[in-house]
């Protein structure tokens, strides 16, 4: 079994849990509300921005030319495709994308600090196996969902399913694993390693998905 196989297979309890959090339900079936999606879409933006980094410089440190230019594209064209989304909805609100007031919430620093440390000081098969789950996840929710858009056109959050539900997207999810097996050897201590990354990154999306369902924010003095 290839890494990024037992990698979901392992982690796919939290996958359970993003599809069974009412975040997604109500995304789903467009009811949520409209405040909750937008300070979803906030700190996704403050999230994105900081990921793509992430992207960037494990793709600068990738010891083989095609998976380095194919990550230095997720972290460019595939990104900016999400920006747009983004500033779709904010645009909608009153808000730019790239002038947010707010800060990114506790949970959205710590995940994508976590990320970035990693894809500076890690072993950079470490650094994209955390990564990964941001693409599976977010493919496999779109793909969860892609029959709720075909039913209705008119969804509330129709740009949002269309874009993680697009055959490109899951192309793009397929080829960033394959990146990733294609690196992940066989020693038993460095496969820990990159398991542990992707574990923690999989439970860090459910954390995000809750911290914009329940309003987290920084504590005041």
């Amino acid at each position: 079994m290839s890494f990024s196989a037992d990698a979901w297979n392992r982690a796919k309890p939290w996958y359970d849990a993003i599809l069974a959090h009412p975040f997604v339900r109500e995304l789903g079936d467009g009811t949520l509300d409209r405040k909750i999606f937008l300070r979803y879409m906030v700190d996704d933006a403050h999230y994105l921005a900081r990921y793509s980094r992430a992207l960037a410089t494990t793709a600068a440190r990738w010891p083989e030319p095609d998976g380095a230019a194919a990550i230095a594209r997720f972290a460019a064209g595939a990104v900016e495709a999400e920006r747009m989304l983004h500033a779709s909805f904010l645009d909608e609100a009153g808000m730019e994308l790239d002038n947010l007031e707010s800060e990114p919430t506790p949970t959205c620093l710590a995940y994508v600090n976590s990320l970035q440390a990693d894809a500076s000081l890690a072993p950079v098969e470490v650094a994209m196996a955390g990564l990964l789950p941001c693409f599976r996840i977010y493919a496999e929710v779109g793909q969860h969902l892609a029959d709720v858009l075909a039913q209705r056109p008119d969804h509330p959050y129709a740009a949002w399913l269309a874009t993680y539900g697009d055959d490109a997207f899951a192309e793009d999810t397929r080829r960033a694993q394959e990146l990733v097996d294609q690196q992940a050897g066989t020693d038993p201590a460095r496969l820990e390693q990159m398991h542990d990354a992707y574990s923690r990154a999989s439970r860090f999306e459910w954390m995000f998905w809750d911290a914009s369902y329940r309003g987290e924010t920084w504590p005041a003095p």
